[in-house]
């Protein structure tokens, strides 16, 4: 690669900080400073640091830099850094940090770059998992299947999960939204309410979706204040 070349793919640090801290919702008042060459703090979250990293072999190489980045409070600092080329251990700081790996944790999504809480189980829509099993649902309910939606399998979160799951347990008869609701185990008055999207996230194709196959799928009755999902109607229980 020649030099020119070599300067078109470096990497912008200023936009990835600007851009994790935006997806963090990290106040202005809080500012970020590089701790050493290719190490940032860009503001904390839940009082947890957010440190971002160039290389994992950085923090490893230097460990006083956590020190350096204000990570002395009682819960764990949180460290970005993408994965490096070679297998590492799943937690190689012994609990001492929780490694947000770059390529597993966040997504790129028009020019916004959102964030997968740790502990959210990733599946690819390829999985057996997401397959449709129950109608257009898979077995468990994450995952949702429609044939107008150009971007595959549609996973939900677990409160729009337990919306479809106690929707198509009622075969599609019409049922009260508080029914609906105590049957999810939800405490939402109303089973739009899960589905609903953000202001910040209008476009993106991870909120959209959930609200596209509610709005497909399922039968509101304003006057009567009754819900239904058809799709469920043959379905044996």
């Amino acid at each position: 690669m020649d030099q020119q070349d070599a300067r078109a793919w470096e990497l912008n640090s200023e936009w990835l900080i600007r851009k994790l801290r935006s997806t963090f919702e990290v106040p202005a008042q809080q500012g970020h400073f590089s701790v050493i060459s290719g190490v940032w703090r860009i503001g904390s979250r839940q009082r947890r640091p957010l440190i971002l990293a160039r290389s994992l072999d950085q923090i490893l190489q230097h460990p006083s830099s956590l020190s350096r980045a204000g990570a002395r409070s009682a819960n764990p600092p949180w460290l970005i850094a993408p994965k490096p080329l070679i297998d590492v251990d799943a937690d190689p700081f012994n609990g001492s940090v929780v490694w947000l790996p770059l390529e597993e944790r966040f997504s790129l999504y028009g020019g916004n770059v959102q964030f997968i809480e740790p502990g959210t189980t990733i599946v690819s829509p390829d999985d057996d998992s997401a397959q449709a099993v129950n109608g257009p649902f898979s077995a468990d309910f994450c995952w949702v299947h429609l044939a107008d939606w150009s971007h595959g399998p549609i996973a939900l979160t677990e409160g729009q999960s337990s919306v479809f799951k106690a929707l198509w347990h009622y075969q599609g008869r019409p049922q009260s939204a508080e029914i609906i609701m105590n049957k999810a185990g939800l405490d939402s008055d109303k089973p739009i309410d899960v589905f609903k999207v953000k202001t910040k996230n209008k476009g993106d194709p991870k909120y959209e979706g959930p609200l596209r196959a509610y709005n497909s799928l399922v039968k509101a009755n304003q006057r009567l204040g009754t819900y239904a999902m058809p799709c469920s109607a043959s379905v044996m229980t």
